[in-house]
């Protein structure tokens, strides 16, 4: 239903190139591919042939990135990128232009070039944002075609639905092929998901993650050290790479949540039971799932030891916090 609901906004209501509107993707009720509760991600369609300006307030964010894809054979192909102080300058709000000429009056800009036909922006939040965004985007100038038909929209709309369902399960099922309960070694053979097509990676950040198994009564221990990131998270996420209901389950930390001992490391259990520990990851009741770690303009980044314990043996020590 998540990804049914996304596809019909995104490419039929939303799916016109010359008249692009912004779809945002997550939502408490709509989840996609390894959404990340503290951020937004905005989507419109475009063309190389147009130029389009985008712009509005970032709020609160503690990043903001855009991000164009390329159509490649089966997956999306990060191109053009603008990031960071590039984009932002020294103010709160986005002004840029996308395709076309570079602007003369030095405002930030996006080159489009032949494929390109996605612009995705990311705005990374330290809690889940309250309110809706201000950014918009539209085009300038005239479009170089006709509008796309009703039809059209409705063939890009189930392509993508499908390609949808296909990438989650694919991506499940290489984590569980890879390694359960812990990363795979550095000289692990590299597994690579067979659909990707509706995944959308960013140059900016890095992903690590592996599937997790466990068994009643059981739950994960991360014992590792901070990476050195503009932004990071833990987010355990459920068989098809969704999150659960993060307004009732804490099923993520951040680097802002993470208590840290004195020496910059952590210690965080992830498991379906309240083991009376800060560094919680609620799973929901779920014992199957996917964790991963995301980590933003990472400049170090250590993925941490797991290993499955017992969390009724476990509680009485983790009440009395990190070790």
């Amino acid at each position: 239903l998540s990804a049914y609901d996304l596809a019909t906004e995104m490419w039929f209501q939303k799916g016109d190139p010359s008249a692009p509107v912004l779809t945002n993707w997550e939502r408490p009720w709509r989840k996609y591919g390894g959404d990340n509760p503290t951020t937004l991600y905005l989507s419109a369609p475009v063309s190389p042939g147009m130029t389009y300006r985008l712009r509005g307030p970032i709020g609160d964010a503690v990043y903001a990135g855009v991000q164009v894809y390329t159509r490649g054979p089966g997956y999306n192909a990060p191109s053009a990128n603008l990031s960071d102080r590039a984009l932002l300058g020294d103010g709160r709000d986005i002004d840029i232009q996308i395709g076309g000429e570079a602007p003369a009056d030095g405002r930030g800009w996006l080159p489009l070039v032949a494929d390109d036909y996605l612009v995705m922006v990311r705005l990374y939040h330290r809690e889940p944002p309250a309110g809706e965004h201000g950014l918009t985007i539209t085009r300038v100038g005239e479009a170089d075609g006709p509008a796309l038909t009703w039809a059209q929209r409705a063939d890009r709309a189930e392509e993508f639905f499908r390609e949808e369902i296909a990438s989650t399960l694919a991506v499940t099922e290489t984590l569980r092929a890879a390694g359960v309960n812990a990363y795979p070694p550095p000289d692990a053979p590299v597994h690579q998901p067979r659909y990707t097509g509706a995944l959308f990676p960013t140059l900016d950040n890095v992903y690590d993650g592996f599937y997790v198994q466990l068994q009643p009564g059981q739950a994960l221990l991360l014992r590792g050290r901070a990476p050195a990131a503009r932004f990071w998270s833990f987010v355990f996420y459920d068989r098809w790479f969704n999150t659960p209901d993060f307004p009732r389950h804490r099923c993520y930390l951040t680097g802002s949540d993470m208590v840290l001992d004195a020496d910059g490391g952590y210690e965080a259990i992830l498991g379906p039971e309240d083991p009376g520990h800060p560094n919680w990851i609620d799973t929901a009741g779920l014992t199957e799932g996917i964790f991963a770690i995301r980590c933003l303009l990472p400049e170090d980044k250590r993925l941490p030891e797991s290993r499955v314990v017992d969390l009724h043996a476990l509680r009485p020590s983790t009440t009395k916090g990190i070790h």
